[in-house]
């Protein structure tokens, strides 16, 4: 059996030490670590899928063999120095466990593999990207991972800050090549008068620089660590990755903090596999939603004790709310394969909200710059729903214990499809009730996103945007997206059986017209190109509004026509936005897109949208909102400074 050898890196100008990448990438997120680990594993086996295949990911926690110990001591971790003594005492004690996580169906750690190689201009650089570099930027805008601090998560994970790669790739022949190499990412130290950064690799013995080890050896190794081998017959390509000892968080009994352990019984070992479900359903529960084909997106295996678990099953099962949600938002995005999977919750309001942005013409960037070849200016889709929250239904029989976040919205990436985070919008319960959503953007807008994550991908910064125009595109669809939902739940407050009306309930109901009101908008943020300094502060009494001059019935009976005048500035345009509701014994109830109608007139519309359109300021506009049936109606009219 080949021996490997160990390179330790030496500190130079500029390094950065081991322990302050880790420290980077946990300073940016309260995720727990296994978090962390999952989530920036998927992304980069997503990232790495091969288009004929259904990419596979797995996650195989267990106790080594006495013979894949003492390979792991003699072979692959050698020459351990002093400070790494916490990796000896790993290696060492007989309850050690390893957490095997491969991908299949992948491309592999493929591309060059010395440090020091460029490889061509479009040619893969995977290997050198992942175990050699840190903080590198994936090229293009659909990968999930756009950092490369993330692929230290598996040695935050490992008490010995140890990780084993294994990878079957094709190389530059076009042939598949087994590579190995073993890494740790531990605090910086001094020896014999130098400095070192932490950062240690294990590889080929034959080589002056430090390469994996490749070939036949690096396969005989491989199968001799990993339970999970590559198929020859099917050639068979991807990544296994071997996290030495890994720790796991447990609640005190004593206190209310957490801490650290390591996985050293099977107790621990059941808590650490229940944390990777978890994560990985909260995560990647699109996953496993099919789009219609044969296959879901992606294929997962995680193994408890040897014992698969049903891991798709439960998650179709526990988040079958939110993928009610998504297929729908996919159906609008062009992105079904066929027949949508089959709905089996009872949906009591849904909607539908396409997030329409207007940027202002001061903006000196193309419509293209915002909206790629778009010509419709939809950022997203945000689809809403409010179901029953039924304990018997066959969410809360299926799941054995795994359940979907409630009353929450989830935020996810167009298309790598992997969750960013959920957020409660508003503090809002309903007894018996809960209410979910999901939003995607467009494939065209994914990339402002994308440049809006930190990390560890897990939320969306408008401020830290590459650009002034990425920041507008997030700040801008967050702000709808936050108000059209808390519409949504506002107009829900008046009870579950307001939920079960409709709108036609009350067509002998009073047919007068409840006055309109206006709301004064929030001062908006102005783009950096937009000059301020001619202008001055605008109080509260300069904010604009919309003055009604005149309301009566439509002719046809089913709804009003309202005049209005916008109050503003003649230089600047408005967006005036229509929120119809009507009015029952037990208080407001919104109307669905399907009950009402909304047409926008007058000189001074510069372009409208459904329920909202744009105006001059000073101008005069007409509104004419009409229903499906004869109801007394509630008008709320908003106004806002276009930006």
């Amino acid at each position: 059996m080949t021996r490997l050898k160990i390179y330790s890196k030496p500190r130079g100008a500029g390094d950065q030490t081991s322990g302050g990448r880790g420290k980077l990438l946990r300073s940016a997120s309260d995720l727990t670590r296994v978090q962390v680990l999952v989530r920036e594993t998927l992304q980069n086996s997503w990232d790495a899928k091969l288009d004929e295949w259904v990419p596979a990911y797995g996650v195989y926690v267990h106790k080594p063999s006495a013979e894949a110990k003492r390979t792991l001591s003699e072979d692959v971790f050698t020459d351990v120095p002093p400070s790494l003594e916490v990796l000896r005492k790993s290696l060492e004690h007989p309850e050690t466990r390893v957490m095997e996580i491969y991908d299949r169906g992948t491309t592999g750690l493929d591309g060059p593999f010395r440090a020091g190689e460029a490889a061509d201009p479009g040619a893969p650089n995977n290997f050198n990207s992942f175990v050699f570099d840190i903080g590198t930027t994936k090229a293009g805008g659909n990968s999930g991972g756009t950092f490369g601090f993330g692929k230290t998560a598996t040695f935050e994970v490992s008490h010995a800050h140890s990780v084993v790669y294994w990878s079957v790739c094709r190389n530059d022949e076009g042939e598949l090549e087994n590579r190995l190499i073993a890494a740790a990412l531990h605090d910086p130290y001094d020896d014999g008068g130098a400095r070192y950064t932490g950062a240690h690799w294990w590889g080929d013995p034959g080589e002056d620089e430090i390469v994996p080890l490749r070939g036949d050896a690096a396969r005989e190794l491989g199968e001799r660590l990993f339970r999970t081998p590559f198929s020859e017959e099917d050639e068979e390509t991807g990544t296994s990755i071997l996290v030495i000892d890994p720790e796991v968080r447990v609640r005190l009994e004593e206190e209310s903090a957490n801490e650290r352990v390591q996985v050293h019984d099977e107790v621990l070992e059941d808590l650490l596999v229940d944390e990777v479900v978890k994560s990985l359903a909260e995560n990647a529960w699109p996953k496993a939603i099919s789009k219609g084909g044969d296959y879901p997106p992606m294929i997962f295996h995680v193994y408890r004790r040897g014992e698969e678990v049903e891991v798709s099953e439960l998650i179709r099962v526990a988040f079958e709310r939110y993928a009610n949600s998504l297929t729908t938002v996919r159906s609008y995005l062009g992105q079904l394969e066929g027949d949508a999977p089959p709905q089996t919750i009872q949906v009591l309001k849904e909607k539908l909200e396409p997030i329409v942005l207007r940027p202002a013409r001061s903006f000196p960037d193309s419509h293209e710059t915002f909206f790629g070849e778009r010509t419709d200016n939809i950022a997203g889709y945000l689809h809403l729903m409010l179901t029953l929250d039924n304990p018997t239904d066959r969410t809360a029989e299926g799941s054995k214990g795994l359940s979907a976040p409630k009353d929450r919205l989830c935020l996810m990436r167009s298309g790598p499809e992997l969750v960013v985070y959920y957020d409660p919008v508003v503090d809002v319960e309903f007894s018996g009730l809960q209410w979910t959503g999901v939003f995607k953007p467009t494939p065209e807008c994914d990339f402002h996103f994308a440049s809006s994550e930190p990390p560890t991908h897990d939320t969306w910064m408008p401020n830290t945007s590459d650009t002034e125009t990425s920041a507008y595109m997030v700040r801008k669809t967050l702000d709808q997206i936050k108000r059209k939902t808390r519409s949504f739940l506002e107009m829900q407050r008046v009870g579950q059986a307001a939920e079960s009306r409709s709108v036609r309930d009350v067509a002998n109901a009073l047919r007068g017209f409840v006055p309109l009101g206006t709301e004064e908008p929030e001062m908006q943020e102005e783009p950096a190109s937009r000059k301020r300094s001619a202008r001055r502060a605008r109080t509260i009494s300069d904010r604009p509004r919309v003055e009604v001059i005149d309301y009566h019935a439509a002719p046809t009976g089913d709804g009003f026509i309202i005049q209005f005048h916008v109050e503003g500035s003649e230089e600047d345009e408005y967006v005036v936005r229509a929120s119809p509701s009507a009015q029952t014994a037990d208080g407001s109830m919104l109307l669905e897109e399907r009950e009402f109608s909304v047409a926008w007139e007058g000189g001074g519309c510069l372009s409208e949208h459904r329920d909202e359109a744009v105006y001059r300021g000073g101008s005069r506009g007409e509104l004419t909102v009409q229903t499906a049936s004869t109801v007394a109606l509630d008008m709320k009219i908003d106004i806002e400074e276009r930006a």
